[in-house]
């Protein structure tokens, strides 16, 4: 397989999910497992021991996949410096032994494991959006710069994006941070497709694939997305076009408690404000004036602010952050 190089820079990644009793005993077994291997996987025959340790483990495939997961996401580091070099890892006896990939390398030892472990899985090849230099992308510009996976559990395809659960790099790729991230763990594939486009539209798995005309649309969206459990959003076009004065309306739907928003820009670097959003019956609103003239990026980023003990200081412990390019006449 021809690797993808990927990157991606997103700068705080935070794990949100919801488990249900038996998912959580699920991760609990297979953390155990994983805390009794002791042997080193550094080559393809032993990574495919561990697989059918954990076929032999767990008679049930969600707990194999957990165990498959966690082993991968805790032990291979993205490739920053293959990646500019143009030298990054993807063939598995070389992931294993260096512990370090790009995507291509990450789904590819993730693949071997599960069907070691007898899961069905394959690569997914596509568009994955990340980075605030994807911001502005259009018809032309696709290009295939991406690779996660689809499972097969219970009889169910599911998305695993196993690169960027596994933690984030700095925005330039100088470094990486191990943090689990469980977003793009078995993903809701409606939200999933915000950010990743299959070259096969029939792995967006929906009933209405969305198209590449739709999707190139969408306002870049980071990972705050998921501290606050945004469901959805509008607008849902990336550009927005308005006169000088004209005024926009966001909409944010989340039951999060939110109590501040910041704009702000990386191209208008003056552009800068902290305000309180609406309450509405599913979410938050907020009316933005425009009042910067030219075409520029709009950073907007949904907070829970808490006043600390310590006055004129804050404890920020929610935030959003979605990006819009402004033209503004």
């Amino acid at each position: 397989m021809k690797p993808g190089l990927c990157s991606f820079a997103l700068l705080i990644f935070f794990s949100f999910a919801c488990y249900s009793q038996t998912e959580k005993k699920e991760w609990q077994e297979a953390e155990e497992f994983l805390k009794s291997q002791t042997y080193s996987i550094t080559e393809s025959r032993d990574l495919r021991l561990l697989g059918k340790e954990i076929r032999l483990r767990f008679k049930d495939s969600a707990t194999r996949l957990k165990a498959a997961y966690l082993w991968v996401t805790r032990n291979i580091r993205y490739d920053c410096e293959g990646l500019k070099n143009k030298n990054s890892r993807w063939a598995l006896d070389s992931v294993l032994k260096s512990r370090k990939a790009v995507c291509a390398g990450y789904v590819n030892v993730f693949r071997n494991l599960c069907e070691a472990a007898g899961l069905e899985c394959v690569d997914v090849s596509g568009y994955g959006r990340s980075g605030f230099e994807n911001l502005l992308v259009n018809r032309d510009s696709f290009a295939t710069n991406h690779t996660w996976n689809a499972v097969r559990i219970r009889g169910e395809w599911k998305l695993i994006d196993i690169t960027w659960a596994s933690g984030y790099t700095s925005e330039d790729c100088s470094s990486f941070t191990f943090h689990r991230n469980d977003w793009y763990f078995c993903a809701d594939p409606s939200r999933f497709v915000w950010d990743h486009f299959p070259n096969d539209s029939s792995w967006q798995l929906l009933s209405q694939p969305v198209s590449w005309q739709e999707f190139y649309r969408y306002p870049l969206l980071y990972q705050g997305m998921i501290e606050n459990n945004i469901e959805d959003f509008y607008p849902r076009s990336v550009i927005i076009e308005r006169k000088m004065g004209d005024t926009v309306v966001f909409h944010f739907k989340s039951n999060r408690p939110l109590n501040r928003i910041i704009l702000s820009s990386r191209k208008q670097r003056q552009l800068y404000r902290m305000d309180i959003p609406d309450r509405t019956r599913d979410g938050y609103r907020y009316v933005y004036r425009i009042d910067q003239k030219g075409s520029y990026d709009l950073q907007i980023d949904l907070l829970l602010v808490e006043n600390s003990r310590v006055l004129g200081s804050y404890n920020i412990h929610t935030f959003t952050d979605i990006v819009y390019w402004v033209k503004a006449l």
